[in-house]
């Protein structure tokens, strides 16, 4: 079944395209310590896609050969603690579909940090990057 798998796999290449320039969009990525690696290279959010790191934005996160998505979008910038649910789901190749609650949860004693909850102990952090 290689048709599902280009498709999902085309599905994450416009993800990652729809990130647009970086300038224009912040960029959040599983690991704060590569921003500086993924902002200063031409390629650097595909790179980092193919290598398996997640990227951000506001409908889901993804990587290469990873996608989640879901509704609503969340509403970057709050200036107060929120947390919010939204529903979806992550696909995986094959293709493998995955129903999830995400929990977002935004808080300004951690600015920059975006926390996902997905029903295991820990969230899933996600990190903003700035030139």
């Amino acid at each position: 079944m290689p048709a599902p798998r280009l498709k999902l796999s085309a599905a994450c290449a416009a993800m990652i395209a729809l990130s647009g320039p970086l300038s224009a969009q912040q960029l959040y990525l599983d690991d704060a310590t590569a921003c500086d690696r993924v902002l200063i290279s031409e390629n650097g959010v595909t790179d980092y896609a193919n290598e398996g790191g997640l990227i951000l934005n506001s409908s889901g996160f993804n990587s290469m050969e990873y996608f989640c998505n879901f509704q609503p979008p969340i509403r970057f910038g709050q200036r107060s603690y929120s947390a919010t649910d939204h529903t979806g789901r992550c696909e995986l190749p094959g293709p493998q579909y995955f129903p999830q609650l995400f929990t977002v949860v935004l808080d300004p004693e951690e600015p920059g940090t975006v926390s996902i909850w997905m029903g295991d102990p820990e969230p899933l952090q996600f990190f903003a990057c700035s030139s």
